[in-house]
Parts: C-alpha cells; structure tokens; sequence
C-alpha cells in the first residue's frame, strides 16, 4: 500500500450539498475499521466483467479531531488505475472524498436544521466533486437491501415526524423495481404494498430469527453446564485417588483442584508420575505386627504357622531365633 503524503477530512459536521448535516461523534467505525475500504466514486464491483473499478486501497490512521474525522488514504500498488489515482491526490488534481453512510437515526436542532445522529460507516470513496466547501460529499445506503439511496431532504423531514411509523426511502428506479419484482408501469399504491410486504417479510423473519437465536443459547447453555458438571467430577475423582494414595496431605489439596481445573490432563500426568507413601497409621501396623513375631520362640513361630512369614519379612531375625534354637548359624537363603 502506497499511503499518501495528504490528510483527508473524511466527515465534517457542515451542512451538505443534501440539506443535513452528520453528526461526526454518531459515526459508528468498528465495522468500517474491519474492512476499511476506499472506493473510486462509489462504485462497488459486481463481478459481473473483467473491466470493472475495485477497490482501490484503504484508509488508515482515522481520528476524531475537533468535530471532524480524518484520515490517510492507502492506495493499491498493484492496481494500474489506483496509482494514477495516487498520482493525482499527490499533485492535487483530487482532493475530494466521500462518506458512504448507513443512516441510523435522524434529528433537528433548535434552528431546524436536519441532523444525521447517528449512522455506520460502510465506506470511504475519492470523488472529483464534493458536495460542500469543506470537500465532504455523503452518500447513503439502504441499512435492509445494502443499494445506493438516494434520499431528499423532504423526505427525511417527512421521516422526523412523530405520525409516521415507516421510514420513508426513496431507491433509485432501477434498484427498486428488480427488488420489488415490478413492472416500469407499476402505480404508487402498487410499489407502497410491495414495499410494505417486504418490511412485513423482515419483520417475520426478524422474529424467527430471534426466537431461534434465544433457543440456541438455551441449548448452548444447558451443553455448557453438562460440561462443567462432567469435568467437575473429573477432578474430584483424581483429587479422591491420589489423597487415598497419599500423594499430597490434605491441607494441598486445594491447591491440586486449582491446577486441576486449569489443566487436567496437566496435572493428571504429574500425579501418575508420583511415588505413592503409605500412612503413618499403615506404618504403624507393619511395625506392631513385626515387634509381636518378635517377642515369640522358634517353637511358638512353629507351632502358630508364622515361621515363614518371619523368614519372609524379617531374615535376621529368623536366623537368629534358628542358631538359639539348633546352636548353629542357618545356612539357607
């Protein structure tokens, strides 16, 4: 991208060539700055041929500055046609830009002057002739169909008032007629009824969308608890295993759930990998039992079968009851 030297005025607040004025702080920018597109003319490809305008760059470092928006217009390198527009900019032969607006809401100001409060930028284009002395010409888009608009000011003035609950927008005859599958010939009345049934259509389709949408994020919620609950469980039952083992005492465990909760699979391998310690009671019991053989005779180990568990457990000491009891060392294994 080849940025221009030039700082634009994107979108002021003086009144355009329209009537109304734009609302600078309304303009809605997080969609524009995903995609910032600058156009030539407002001319969208269609893909329709070959020979069509494309976008020819985008605009970067956009601010709000004292009621204005501005910015920098990069163009594409690439692009034959879009160099000799940069060109241009450079040596000052176009030094216009376009808004390309989605109007939102409309309002008046204490002199009657017509105000677009609020709107989404959709696009940014570079144009011979703007539409004021500031060089910020607006063009509009139809927030439903997403076609170019042309609307007057009386009609905006006609949208303002409290009576009507259908926004008048006027499209342009070749985008209205295809839309509305109508004739050239079709009368007012007729073109009114298609355009209410369209908004009648909307609005249905709106309805079901939104009760679907509130259906899906019940569903995703009930899922999402059912694999809470599920890797809840998971934890306790490792937590469960290693305390028994004695892997961490009891005071850490809190700790181990922590970890757990962040990285199971994690935390599962570092346990499996740990040695596990018999408790002090188990100890306890080995030891009790080994002083009881202890205190006992070759004879009485004899006679109670607990000879070889001796031999077994404790070698030494087996050999030493065998020699006090044959005078001779035990030569065994």
């Amino acid at each position: 991208m080849k940025i221009t030297t030039k700082r634009f005025c994107l979108s002021s607040e003086a009144k355009n060539s329209n009537g109304f004025h734009v609302r600078s702080t309304g303009i809605e920018l997080v969609d524009y700055n995903a995609n910032p597109l600058l156009l030539w003319m407002h001319k969208r490809p269609k893909g329709e041929h070959k020979n069509e305008v494309l976008p020819i760059g985008n605009v970067v470092e956009i601010e709000l500055v004292d009621g204005k928006l501005y910015g920098r217009l990069a163009f594409d390198e690439s692009d034959p046609f879009a160099m000799s527009l940069y060109e241009k900019v450079e040596n000052g032969t176009l030094r216009m830009v376009s808004a390309g607006l989605i109007p939102l809401t409309w309002g008046t100001d204490d002199n009657g002057d017509v105000w677009l409060e609020t709107s989404k930028l959709k696009e940014m284009s570079l144009v011979d002739i703007g539409s004021n002395a500031e060089a910020i010409s607006v063009a509009l888009y139809d927030p439903e169909s997403d076609l170019k608009i042309n609307l007057s000011l009386k009609e905006i003035i006609t949208n303002l008032k409290p009576e009507n609950n259908m926004k008048l927008i006027q499209l342009s005859a070749l985008a209205v007629l295809p839309l509305l599958q109508l004739k050239e010939s079709a009368t007012e009345d007729e073109t009114i009824g298609a355009i209410q049934e369209l908004v009648t259509l909307a609005d249905t389709q709106k309805t079901t969308i939104d009760a679907l949408t509130a259906e899906k994020k019940v569903a995703e919620d009930a899922l999402a608890a059912e694999v809470k609950l599920a890797s809840e469980a998971k934890v306790i039952t490792l937590m469960d295993d290693a305390e028994t083992k004695g892997k961490f005492v009891k005071g850490d465990r809190a700790k181990w759930v922590t970890l757990a909760e962040k990285d199971f699979e994690g935390t599962k391998a570092i346990l499996d990998t740990m040695v596990e310690s018999k408790s002090v009671t188990s100890q306890m019991k080995v030891e009790t039992a080994d002083e009881a053989l202890l205190k006992l005779s070759y004879d009485e180990l004899d006679k109670s079968n607990q000879l070889m568990k001796l031999k077994e457990e404790n070698l030494p000491a087996f050999q030493e009851k065998y020699k006090a009891k044959f005078n001779k060392d035990y030569e065994g294994k």
